[in-house]
């Protein structure tokens, strides 16, 4: 779900920076004035976990790839404006060292894992009925899928790759790897209520 530079055109390249731009702002206003000391390590721990969970991609026809994401599970530890702002650190390293996604097009690359992933995931967590671990894996299947098909769309929009081939190859490829999400999501929750249930008390930001 990492897109290149190149491959959006001038006018998704804007609006999809400009809409991060407007999530990410309020988000770094609230966790500054939200941090507290015992937060930081853990959201270094988080950031290296996210960094290289998406490292780990599998080609997609169109151009672009599918991989774990990590958003919703960092937001239901540490909250969704937090989850933001690791996912998009994590992703302007990955562009930096590795050319993973690009510059230009880092926008919409935040606003499909991070945007999507940590603001809309965890308002479904919120909404959602039943224990923790139900909840999670649906947000994390359902958020991984749509991360996927946001990729898709924006690529169809500036004529990169046709919707009928590009929607369901993502889509689909998103789903399956979202599968695997909810998997992963749910065993290090479940581990953590065994050994650290503190962790899952923190005051989400």
């Amino acid at each position: 779900m990492h897109i290149p530079d190149g491959f959006l055109d001038l006018t998704t390249t804007v609006a999809t920076n400009g809409i991060t731009l407007g999530a990410l702002i309020p988000a770094v206003r609230k966790v500054n004035r939200s941090l507290s000391p015992k937060r930081i390590p853990l959201m270094g721990l988080s950031a290296a976990f996210i960094f290289t969970a998406q490292l780990l991609s599998f080609p997609v026809p169109g151009g672009t790839s599918v991989h774990l994401v990590g958003a919703v599970l960092i937001s239901i530890l540490l909250g969704p404006y937090t989850g933001l702002i690791i996912t998009t650190t994590a992703l302007i390293l990955q562009a930096l060292l590795f050319q993973h996604g690009g510059l230009l097009s880092l926008g919409a690359n935040v606003l499909n894992m991070g945007v999507v992933g940590c603001l809309l995931g965890y308002g479904l967590f919120l909404i959602l009925p039943g224990k923790l671990q139900f909840r999670a894996a649906v947000s994390a299947l359902v958020m991984t899928t749509l991360s996927g098909t946001f990729c898709a769309l924006e690529l169809g929009f500036s004529g990169t790759t046709p919707y009928t081939t590009g929607i369901p190859a993502m889509s689909l490829a998103a789903a399956i790897t979202g599968i695997v999400e909810a998997v992963a999501t749910v065993s290090i929750l479940s581990l953590l209520q065994k050994i650290r249930p503190d962790l899952l008390k923190l005051e989400k930001v």
